[in-house]
């Protein structure tokens, strides 16, 4: 996986603490990354 902004590394690690599923994480993933696409 590429570098990891601190901010996307917290957000998986909270994400994992919550025991999300995998999919779920990359549906949120997917979700605020599209969203800082689009804002820039």
């Amino acid at each position: 996986m590429a570098d990891l902004s601190p901010l996307r590394g917290r957000m998986i690690e909270d994400m994992t603490v919550r025991n999300l599923s995998p999919a779920t994480q990359r549906s949120y993933i997917s979700a605020v990354s599209k969203f800082s696409r689009y804002f820039g």
